[in-house]
């Protein structure tokens, strides 16, 4: 709360933080009334009130204290801080900029500009204005943290942890500084240091729902069922709607849930004032909990519920432009295309790309690969999509970043993601895999940069596939997982591409079945192996006692042996789900 190091200011956060409102409010008003002409203490009052939820007495204690001392930049800033807890960011960026030309060396103005740009999608303006809060006085803690977040948006996400280690570096008691970089780390797929970090920020604050919830998820990566069932209910015990962690929890559970959880989640399904993104989200968890009782029809309802709410929020699949882009890749990339680069990208054969429809096998096969002591799986990295992304401009698709790659700037961009693939693997592999599965529309990139990589195409019957992808809850962005008819089109527009880079791809492309890879392990993983160039070794055959994290929606499935109830599991559905296989029915 402190705009200037005001003792009252002061002694009001104190109390707050020990989670005494009434006194403080009691203190402000006391001022207050002592000192009516006071800016200071009708300034003070309208932060705590504001704080109280107390938006309309708030906001005319703060314009009351900008009357009173107009040409203090701290009143200006204390009005657009009440403005911002209100939601009305437009309105408190313009008190931060008065504040600023009064006094432009004013660094919390800066951060508060910076923070209500960000919040109003002006990422530019709020990283100048967050860089100059920095630049003014670069010990505070929630600016670094800000300004991390604005660098992961941005996809710097080596600039963002530097952002949030400075952040604890300055704060070392800022619960979020840590868990902020240990979310970092998970997504680059540290996930032994998450869990410490996410461990360090629940010592330096119990309470941190943040701090818990991601060592949750940073335990299911590990392996660790009941840790991160532990970790779900005590998110839960702290905030009771957070909708994520119900949903985690129920889709990770074994035993039966508790009925007053179970009760929640089914009213949060239902009930149509629930936000779309939290019914999404419970709703995903209920039906995978119903699902592994088999209680089909229940969990199909949960589903829909889910994709419903998810569709609602997302929107639907755009048909005509995945299929104009699907169209301009099989023109553009033709044979004579690659001819032409023969000469791009490094020489190197350890990259292997593991393709596919998510849930078709490519963990699985991931796993199997890593088993084998000259390999290695990286697991889903985001790089080559980011090379793509970054290669293009602002009218161009991320695709067309193989078209216009020169040999030097190829070579350099391969050498920018084989650091990626590298990075936390042993040294002296064969060979080093990334199983991002829609790396299958950067195919072409991927021959760019590595003329003599290997592809593994994973395929799965296509009704199985569509309901493991429908009862998954994939990001916003995947809109085509949430209704049938979409999953259908998508296939059929993954299947035309693919079979163009299996008549044009001047890489060598194995395919394997997930049914007969279940039905015959041994020889599947034979064929993969050898595929690999690697001799056979029969710890393949062992996958599921690996102890790597696995940091994908089939982590839980690889941990086991192998089985076979995923294999027309499609079928248990059709009552319930009569429109699967209408959908697939022409495919």
């Amino acid at each position: 709360m402190s705009d200037g190091g005001s003792g009252l200011l002061d002694d009001l956060q104190a109390l707050l933080d020990r989670g005494d409102g009434a006194q403080a409010l009691s203190l402000a008003r006391q001022q207050v009334a002592a000192s009516p002409q006071d800016a200071t203490a009708s300034r003070a009052l309208s932060q705590v009130l504001a704080a109280a939820g107390e938006a309309a007495e708030a906001l005319r204690e703060a314009k009351r204290a900008c009357e009173l001392a107009p040409d203090d930049p701290r009143s200006w800033s204390g009005l657009g801080r009440v403005l911002a807890l209100d939601g009305r960011h437009a309105d408190a960026a313009q008190c931060f900029q008065e504040t600023l030309q009064i006094d432009p060396r004013h660094a919390d103005g800066w951060h508060n500009l910076g923070t209500a740009l960000k919040k109003l999608g002006d990422r530019q303006g709020a990283f100048d204005a967050l860089k100059q809060a920095l630049l003014l006085d670069d010990r505070r803690a929630e600016t670094w943290l800000n300004l991390g977040s604005l660098l992961v948006d941005a996809g710097q996400f080596e600039d963002a942890i530097e952002c949030y280690e400075r952040a604890a570096q300055h704060d070392p008691g800022l619960s979020g500084a840590r868990s902020r970089l240990a979310q970092q780390y998970s997504v680059q797929g540290k996930v032994q240091r998450a869990e410490t970090l996410f461990r360090e920020s629940l010592g330096l604050d119990p309470d941190h729902v943040d701090g818990w919830f991601g060592l949750g998820r940073t335990l299911e990566d590990l392996g660790q069922a009941e840790g991160a069932l532990g970790c779900y209910l005590q998110v839960l015990q702290r905030k009771p709607g957070h909708a994520q962690a119900l949903g985690q929890y129920l889709a990770l559970l074994r035993g039966e849930a508790e009925p007053a959880l179970l009760q929640r989640a089914r009213q949060a399904v239902s009930d149509h004032s629930t936000l779309e993104e939290a019914r999404a989200l419970v709703g995903y968890g209920l039906a995978k909990y119903h699902d592994r009782r088999q209680e089909h029809a229940l969990a199909a309802a949960a589903g829909l519920a889910a994709n419903q709410a998810r569709r609602t929020r997302a929107g639907p699949l755009d048909r005509p432009a995945l299929s104009a882009r699907v169209d301009a890749i099989i023109g553009t990339c033709t044979a004579e295309f690659f001819r032409s680069r023969r000469h791009h990208g490094l020489g190197t054969d350890q990259p292997v790309f593991i393709v596919g429809l998510p849930r078709s096998g490519t963990t699985l096969t991931e796993q199997i690969l890593s088993a084998h002591p000259l390999l290695h799986g990286a697991g889903e990295l985001p790089e080559l999509g980011r090379i793509a992304a970054a290669g293009v401009g602002a009218e161009q698709e991320p695709w067309q970043a193989a078209t216009l790659l020169g040999v030097e700037q190829s070579r350099e961009q391969a050498q920018k993601y084989l650091a990626a693939l590298r990075d936390s693997a042993p040294r002296g592999l064969l060979r080093i895999s990334d199983k991002s599965p829609l790396n299958f529309f950067n195919l072409a990139l991927a021959a760019v940069l590595f003329p003599h990589a290997r592809i593994v195409h994973c395929r799965r019957d296509a009704r199985d596939n569509a309901l493991s992808i429908w009862m998954e809850n994939f990001s916003p962005d995947q809109r085509y997982a949430t209704d049938f008819d979409d999953l259908a089109f998508f296939t059929a527009q993954y299947r035309r591409l693919m079979a163009h880079w299996r008549e044009h791809l001047p890489l060598p492309m194995l395919e394997l079945q997930y049914e007969e890879t279940v039905a015959d392990l041994e020889g599947q993983a034979r064929r993969l192996v050898e595929f690999l160039g690697a001799p056979w070794d029969s710890r393949c055959l062992q996958f599921h006692q690996s102890g790597r994290a696995v940091q994908t929606p089939s982590r839980w499935q690889v941990r086991q042996p192998i089985y076979t109830q995923s294999v027309a599991r499609w079928k248990a559905y059709e009552p319930s789900l009569p429109s699967l296989a209408q959908a697939f029915a022409s495919l």
